[in-house]
This record gives structure tokens, sequence and C-alpha cells, in this order.
């Protein structure tokens, strides 16, 4: 089996397996949903289809065990249990383990879910398949290679069949879902409108289905059809409609159904369709000749399923080499800064042209590069659905997750790190944070706790928010946890701010009680390195008796930026542009201010030479540069304001743990350097000034 392949299979399967968890986390929330249901057990048919297809055994045949539990409840239209739900979580888990890593995947807990499964579906458990690993089936050119199956099925519902409860568009659906199919609708016996009675079926069927599966899978389709509709399966042989992967002429297929050659030759001697000239001159059934036409279209469908299945329209692209082509484009931009730099004195016009137009492509590739590596919050937020239905087990607590924001982008790489932070803020938020029922009710609180994850955009940063309608910091019990462990003295002065800051110190927990949850003292300190590490910055605001909102400010992208460079005495530094709300130019005030007034708002201000100690005489006017980061702003001057800089983020290593404010460097066109400002770190150390 070809590795690619396999691959591609293990990535729509985890995808099905997300999709799964989160219409069985639907289902504890709506028990009797029937179209939740339906999905999840279409998901769980589709894995077993597709796994026996690329040779996971192992899991084909418990994902049929599962589907069977799914399918007792769906077929007898009963509400989903707490049991059944729980059992196909873990079974769902189960799955993923023996994708993942069959090996180590457990042979115990696999049969305990088979007989709990069996028991809820009233059934006696079956043994379960041994787990293996991948085997190496074999290779499989097209839709049409050994093990594939072509089924002509005829279905035609009784008169009654929507009296009975049964939809049968529903079951040609399922059909489909079970390899490549061609559907065609015979309205023969549908009467004259003053007859037709709307509550009768006077439609019939007509599929040809290629597929992997066995003729029992299509005959299970319709296992609560059998002795009260029409139904008829009959498989077809592919040599009949195919030569090896190319479709045969309409006249070879009808040989193949025993048409007189006479006929067929006497009608391919003519320059007209055969299939006009066998119907209209020769006598042949209309019948014969559409389903002939019918099976070649099919066949058409299949090759082409099979070519584009081998040229697949979406490619997957290893992070790794979408990391290096960034790295490239970095180096693009770098060496076009330097061409317009050199050309700037020339006057060379032909030159200036062609400094224009690489510098346009090189925007261009850049933003397509970044567009690559963006990824919608939704595929982390995801994960947390299943986490805060665990958490509302495990501490007894009843929790509700709310996800906004989910659309926003943000750059695979940031994702990646930001899983683990998040993990810990919402156990964080459930454990410490939200109160348990009783103690809610008695507060006049919802009995159901609310935790919600939003992200949304400002500028070139993404803010990612954990808040819970909990209790809020108690700043005297952690002020006293802080003493005793010696973090601060007792006689200190902390504001309402530096004490929230203390639990974000390594070691620091208020909990009395170790859990499997919480407690330990690890979690706020590796949320607070995570987001340093990304250039980002994390704060924290609570009530007491309230709740309390984490906010995440994160960099939209850890590569490239379009900046605005900016110069004070020696120095150079960059802004990201779209961090820059306005500038203006004014004389260098003669005593230091903390203040500026713009219209009717009142602006923290600080000079850029103060904060890095610039020696150099200042000039007499100053420009100074208003950024904002959602709702902070700050006014820093500087002496001269050069215009928008395209540049490649360098980190700093170690280096930015001693340096406010700064988030990165940049080289310059000529060589120089410039440093990055962290106007998010910036503006809060400046707030309320």
């Amino acid at each position: 089996m070809n590795d690619k392949l396999i691959e591609t299979f293990l990535d729509e399967a985890h995808e099905l397996l997300d999709g799964l968890e989160d219409q069985l986390l639907e289902l504890e929330k709506n028990p009797a949903n029937i179209e939740t249901m339906n999905a999840a057990f279409r998901a769980l048919h589709s894995i077993k289809g597709s796994a026996s297809m690329f040779g996971f055994e192992a899991v084909g045949a418990f994902a049929h065990e599962v589907e069977a539990a799914l399918d007792y409840f769906r077929s007898a239209a009963l509400p989903a249990t707490p049991e059944l739900s729980d059992a196909v979580l873990r079974s769902r888990d189960h799955i993923r383990a023996l994708l993942d890593a069959p090996e180590t995947a457990s042979s115990e807990e696999r049969e305990d879910l088979v007989a709990t499964l069996a028991a809820l579906s009233g059934k006696t458990a079956k043994p379960a398949a041994p787990a293996a690993p991948p085997s190496a089936p074999k290779s499989i050119k097209s839709f049409t290679a050994s093990g594939f199956k072509t089924f002509r099925i005829r279905y035609k519902p009784s008169a009654d069949v929507y009296h009975r409860g049964v939809k049968p568009e529903a079951l040609v659906r399922e059909l489909r879902e079970l390899g490549e199919a061609s559907v065609r609708c015979d309205c023969g016996d549908v009467p004259p409108l003053t007859e037709l009675d709307p509550e009768s079926c006077y439609l019939a069927w007509n599929v040809l289905l290629t597929t992997s599966m066995q003729r029992s899978a299509v005959t299970d389709v319709f296992i609560f059809e059998e002795g009260t509709s029409e139904i008829s399966v009959e498989e077809i042989n592919h040599d009949d409609v195919l030569d090896g992967d190319e479709v045969r002429k309409l006249g070879e297929i009808l040989a193949a159904r025993r048409l007189p050659e006479v006929d067929i030759d006497t009608a391919l001697s003519r320059q007209r369709p055969i299939g006009e000239i066998l119907v209209k001159e020769l006598g042949t059934p209309k019948k014969v000749v559409e389903d002939a036409l019918f099976e070649q279209q099919h066949a058409r469908n299949v090759v082409q399923a099979a070519r584009e299945e081998s040229e697949k329209k979406t490619i997957r692209i290893r992070s790794d080499k979408l990391d290096g082509l960034l790295n490239l484009v970095g180096e693009l931009v770098t060496v076009q800064a330097q061409l317009s730099q050199t050309v700037k004195d020339s006057s060379d016009r032909h030159l200036h042209g062609i400094s224009d137009y690489v510098k346009r492509l090189a925007g261009e590739l850049r933003a397509t590069s970044m567009e690559l590596r963006l990824v919608p919050v939704d595929s982390l937020f995801a994960k947390f659905k299943r986490l805060a239905r665990d958490l509302s087990k495990n501490l007894e607590k009843e929790l509700e997750l709310k996800l906004e924001g989910g659309e926003t982008e943000i750059d695979k790489s940031v994702i990646d790190v930001l899983n683990d932070p998040l993990v810990h803020l919402v156990r964080n938020a459930a454990d410490h944070g939200l109160e348990r029922t009783a103690d809610r009710a008695r507060l006049g609180k919802p009995a159901s706790g609310t935790i919600t994850m939003k992200a949304q955009h400002a500028g070139a940063f993404v803010r990612i928010s954990v808040c819970d309608d909990g209790k809020g910091l108690d700043r005297d019990k952690i002020f006293k946890k802080a003493v005793d462990r010696g973090l601060v003295s007792a006689d200190a002065r902390l504001t309402e701010e530096e004490i929230d800051q203390l639990i974000f110190k390594p070691g620091f927990s208020t909990a009395d009680v170790v859990s499997n949850v919480s407690g330990r003292g690890v979690g706020l300190d590796v949320v607070k390195t995570a987001i340093d590490q990304l250039g980002g910055t994390l704060t924290v605001h609570s009530q007491l008796g309230k709740g309390t909102e984490f906010y995440l400010d994160i960099p939209l992208t850890l590569a490239i930026i379009d900046g605005f460079l900016v110069r004070s005495g020696k120095r150079n530094f960059v802004i990201p542009l779209s961090s820059v709300d306005s500038c203006f130019e004014r004389e260098r005030p003669q005593n230091p201010e903390r203040l500026i007034v713009r219209g009717k708002d009142f602006i923290p201000y600080v000079s850029s030479r103060d904060m890095f100690g610039e020696d150099e005489a200042a000039p007499t006017r100053e420009e100074v540069v208003i950024v904002s980061v959602f709702d902070s702003k700050l006014a820093i001057g500087f002496d001269q304001v050069i215009g928008g800089y395209q540049t490649v983020i360098k980190p700093i290593g170690e280096i930015a743990r001693y340096a406010t404010g700064v988030s990165g460097a940049a080289i310059l066109a000529d060589g120089g350097i410039a440093l990055i400002l962290d106007v998010a770190a910036l503006a809060r150390s400046h707030k309320g000034a």
C-alpha cells in the first residue's frame, strides 16, 4: 500500500473521530436528536469501511461493534443514554489508539468495551479482533483494482414505506457512503396527479455501487426493508464494462448483455449514435440501452474518481517544509530591501522599475506563504469540548463551555504551542474558579458554571481569553500563600495587579489538596513561560465572587511583519504597522511628561530615549507615534519616523527576558540592526500612568 494513501486515510480518520467526539458530546446534551445520532453512526460507518480497505482490520472489526450498539438505539428511535455516550466516547479514544499506536492499545480495554457495548444493545459480546499493526494490503491503482466489487441494486419500496417510518432516500444516501455510487430514480409508476396519494411512495431506485465492502454490507443497508419492499443486489463482472482502466464502448457492453451481434454490427455500420439506431430501427428495448448507458457512465465516474484519487487537488504538506519556505521568503524580503536601498540614489528608471517589480513579487509571495500557515483557532478550540465534559464528571460540577471566534486565524506554529497553556487555564478555571453546584445555588448563581473561550484579532495580535463566572481570585489567600512560600515578605505592600501576578510564580498554588486535576503548582507558571516564549503577554482580571478572566495576547505570526521604521539617536526600531494608530510631530517638551492629550483622550506617554538610555543630543522636535493594542493606547516619542518597512523577525533568545518591550530584531537593508518593539508589553506596563 502506498504510504501517502495510508497517510491520507489516517488524516481523514482523525477528522472523522474529531467529528464523532463533537456529535457524542452533543448527544449528551440532546439525547433524542436523531440527526446527531445518524451523523455519529455515519462517521463510524465510514471509519469501519475505510479501515478495512486500508488494512486496519482491528479498527474495522471494533468499529463494527460500536456501530452496532449505536444502530440498536438509532433503529429503535431510543434516546442515547449516558452509558451509551460514555461507552462510545471511550471507544472513540480506543479507535484513535489503534490507529496511532496499535502495538500499545490494550486488548483488555477493547474486550471490556465490546462487552459493554453488547450489553447496551442487548447482545452477547463476541471476542474482539486481535490488535495488529497495519498490514500492507494489495496495491490499489484505482477503484476497479483487486478487492473492489460493483453491484447493480434495485430498490422499490412498498407504497406504505413512509407509514412504517422508513425514509427511502436515507437508505440510498447510506449506499453512497459505501463507495462510488451512481443513482437513477425510476418514476415510471407515478400515477396522474388526480390519482396520486401524497402519503404513498411510487418511486424506485436503480443504483450502481463500486465498493470494497462485501455483499453483506450492501444488504445490511436494507435490513429493515427485507420482506416488505422489492430489493435485488446483483454483482457485475468488471470485464463487461472495463478494459483494464478504460471504459468499454456501448456496443461492447451491450454484447456482454447478450444483445444479438448482428444488430450491434448493423447499428455500428451507420454513422449515427448506436443507441438511437438500436431502439428506433432494430427494435431493441429502450430500457436495455438505457441500462447499458447507465453502466457505461458509472464506469466513467469510477475511473475518473480513481484518477482524481491519484492526483489530489488538495495537498498535505509537512509543516517543516512550510517553515523552510517561509525562511527563504524572509531572506528574499531582506535582499529585496537591500536592492531597494542600492538603487535608491540611482537615476536609472529601468533599474527602479525592476526594483519595484521585485518588491511587489516579494510582497505577494510573502502574503501567500503566510496564508499557507494560517489555520482557524476552531481547530484548537474543538478539543476542549471533551476536556470540559470530562472535567465536569471528574470534579462533579455542572459546567458549560462556550466557544467564540473560532474562525479567527493564527499561525500554525502558534497553535501548536498554545494547546498546553490553554489546557492548564481551562483545568484551573474548572477546579479553582467554579464553585460546586450547591454552593452556586446558595449564592444565587445558575447551577451550571460557565467557561468561555474566545479569540479575536487586534492588528498584529490575536487575543485568546479564558473566562469563568466562578468565585474569582481571593487576593488575601493568594498573598498569605505567597508569604508562606517565601515569595514575598509579610510586610510587602502590593497592588491588586501585583498580587494577581503571584499566581504565575513557579510552584505557587492555592489548592489545599493535590488532585489529578490541579494543585501541584506547575500549571500557571507553564502558561506564562509558554506565552513569553511566543513574544506574547498574559494578563488576568478578577472580581471576587464574579469570576476571573485570563487574556493571552499573541503575535499573529512569528516570521515576517509589516513594520513602521523609526529612529532615536543611533538606534533603529520597528513597530508592527497594524498596531500604529496615528503619529504627529511636535516641539520636544522641556520637562518630562507622563500623559498627552489627543482630543478627549488622555494617553500615557514615554520617550524612547528614556526607555533605552540614548545619550546623543536630542533634536528640538520629536515624532510621536500612538500605538494601540485592544483596549490600551500608548504614545511613544522618537527622533525620526522613516516609514513602512517589511521585515523578518529574528529571535533574540535569552536577551528577551531582560529587554522589556522588545520582542525581536530585524536586519535592515544597510546591514544595521533594528529592535522590534513589543507594543502590547509596553502599553500594559504604562497603563494607568
